[in-house]
């Protein structure tokens, strides 16, 4: 059986997280709140240095928006992200 990749710590600046099959580029210092909350959302570290899966990319704009909006408010503003790239995808 495969295992869920561990969660290691908060991503650097520089490196780059992933949901299924969407790929966000870490632009700044994720503070840690918003990790934990990442990753009880499905959010993961890109699992190897060499990954050749293919990912579609979100806006660099994604994780600055996620950092600066209310936490209440976090759930419903990564629905639309999320809606807004699988949108662009399909079209």
């Amino acid at each position: 059986k495969r295992r869920t990749p561990s969660l290691r710590g908060v991503p650097k600046q520089g490196g780059a997280v992933v949901y299924g099959n969407m790929k966000m580029h870490i632009t700044q210092t994720v503070p840690n709140e918003l990790w934990e909350w990442m990753v009880l959302s499905g959010w993961r570290n890109v699992p190897v240095s060499k990954d050749r899966r293919v990912y579609s990319e979100l806006p660099i704009s994604t994780l600055e928006k996620l950092i600066d909006v209310p936490a209440p408010e976090r759930s419903s503003l990564h629905a639309r992200l999320l809606r807004a790239a699988q949108a662009t995808q399909t079209s």
